[in-house]
């Protein structure tokens, strides 16, 4: 039974001359997925002695036909970084200048006298409203304004950039979008498929 195992555990010959392992074939499988590992690494199953590149172990499905192709990660960011923190410190200024617009309009004091008993109460409660959500998403954008090379800031990006879709932003969302979702920016940001 502890044979079995062993059948799916492997060692990494890295390019330092290190063996690294064992290692399951689901972190050998990831590991090459996150480049890591190309076609041509060289591994062994735990108490083997021949050391292959891992396109020949037919359980990883990996073509040797990439075995030319280097990736190499962007060391400058894509465009689209560039102008997606320009789209979100944008969008912080606007949520943030309407959460001081409201705080400022409430502060008023002959406000009330201005306005019927009515358009008060729908006032008070709209504004009451713009606060609470102006201050979380002036907070969001603005975070999203420094981000990094992280996987998941892709996926925050994607969010912030369809919550400005949902407003008069749409005609600057679409060609962020776009190029948002282009394998360059997901390298670039660590987001493997």
């Amino acid at each position: 039974m502890e044979e079995s195992n062993f059948n799916n555990q492997y060692e990494v010959k890295g390019d330092d001359g290190n063996i690294y392992g064992p290692q399951s074939d689901a972190t050998i499988r990831r590991w090459y997925f996150e480049k890591r590992l190309n076609a041509q690494s060289l591994i062994r199953r735990v108490g083997g002695t021949d050391w292959r590149p891992v396109s020949t172990y037919e359980e990883f499905k990996i073509p040797a036909s990439e075995t030319n192709i280097t990736v190499h990660p962007q060391v400058k960011p894509p465009r689209v970084i560039f102008w997606y923190r320009i789209y979100c410190s944008f969008m912080g200024v606007f949520w943030g200048l309407l959460v001081f617009l409201f705080l400022f309009l409430r502060s008023l004091s002959d406000l009330e006298q201005n306005m019927s008993s009515s358009d008060f109460t729908e006032f008070q409660i709209t504004s009451v409203i713009m606060i609470f959500v102006g201050i979380p998403f002036a907070l969001l954008y603005f975070c999203c304004a420094f981000m990094t090379h992280r996987g998941w800031h892709w996926i925050l990006g994607f969010v912030s950039i369809g919550l400005g879709m949902s407003g008069c932003c749409l005609p600057v969302c679409i060609p962020l979008l776009i190029f948002w979702i282009k394998p360059e920016t997901k390298s670039w940001l660590n987001r493997n498929e």
